[in-house]
């Protein structure tokens, strides 16, 4: 939760609201304010920016304590209800809708509902205003800087997406200084790694060599001690000169049995985790792949521990 609170605050310093404008007045004169705008809402009920405005009005900042998420919850309902209404989307009414009901949500502290309508309004900008609009790229980055936290694999592609598209956009349409967000992106990426590893952890290649199946417990950078992260970046990252000069570990195979096969690090080229996959669209729904091909398999915890413990005696006694 500490996490959360410090992305919120985040967050909320350059969250591109509607409640500037008011920052200065008091609290009973933004309540008196609210109040008309949520009257002039209820005489026009099918203006959707109407619905929209007096939803930011109840949650906006200089209405301190007497802020009131779930009246705001109403009229941003909505205008959300309008937009969906309206043949074609104009005015960017679906993704100021789903953007308020963003921080409504925020601010009733319903992070699910919140991230659900974050992505919305993300996508909804891009729809009305396109993917090359400083709005669009200015919500998608603060939001998925909020859902990375939630759900990585949801929001670490949004954050992405909006440092790229950025960068391509034409020059009058790019947020200037889009530099200052690479902080964000490196949580989002820690988060986004971190979610991989724990999906992994569990997870062991299988791989087909000399015609019987073994699973990879160690490879010249990586060993079954960490989770299933490292195979080849290691090689990527090194100068083709070092990459020369690396020879690394042994290539350490299982078969079912546990017993285990020793191909020395100079030897490498003898083991190949080969991997291919094909699509036709004359039959979607399945992947084809070739005999003997390496696949993932993944284990109960129980079961991979059994399996680490026969590895770390096997190399106690190498």
């Amino acid at each position: 939760m500490k996490k959360i609170i410090f992305v919120l605050g985040a967050l909320f310093c350059c969250i591109m609201t509607t409640t500037e404008a008011y920052a200065q007045k008091s609290v009973e004169e933004a309540l008196k304010e609210a109040e008309a705008k949520a009257q002039l809402a209820d005489k026009n009920p099918t203006d959707g920016k109407l619905q929209y405005e007096a939803a930011m009005m109840f949650i906006a900042d200089n209405m301190g304590e007497r802020q009131d998420p779930d009246r705001a919850l109403t009229y941003a309902n909505k205008a959300l209800k309008i937009a969906l209404e309206q043949p074609v989307l104009k005015d960017t009414l679906k993704g100021l809708a789903c953007y308020g009901l963003g921080l409504i949500y925020i601010k009733k502290q319903n992070y699910e509902n919140a991230t659900d309508f974050m992505e919305m309004a993300m996508d909804a900008f891009e729809q009305e205003l396109g993917k090359d609009d400083p709005i669009t790229n200015g919500t998608k980055l603060v939001f998925s800087n909020l859902s990375v936290w939630q759900q990585p694999f949801r929001g670490f592609p949004k954050m992405q997406e909006a440092i790229y598209n950025n960068s391509i956009a034409p020059q009058n349409k790019r947020i200037e200084n889009m530099d200052e967000a690479n902080i964000a992106l490196e949580f989002g990426l820690e988060m986004f790694l971190a979610e991989h590893m724990k999906q992994f952890r569990y997870a062991l290649p299988l791989v087909t060599f000399e015609g019987k199946n073994y699973l990879v417990v160690q490879t010249r950078d990586w060993n079954m001690e960490r989770p299933l992260v490292g195979w080849m970046v290691p090689g990527f990252l090194r100068t083709p000169e070092e990459e020369e000069a690396f020879v690394g570990d042994d290539i350490i195979l299982c078969d079912d049995n546990y017993q285990f096969l020793v191909i020395p690090a100079k030897e490498k080229d003898k083991l190949q985790m080969k991997f291919n996959f094909k699509h036709t669209l004359g039959e979607p729904r399945k992947l084809l792949s070739d005999e003997g091909d390496s696949r993932l398999l993944f284990f109960k915890p129980e079961v991979h521990e059994e399996i680490l413990a026969k590895y770390r005696e096997f190399k106690a006694n190498k």
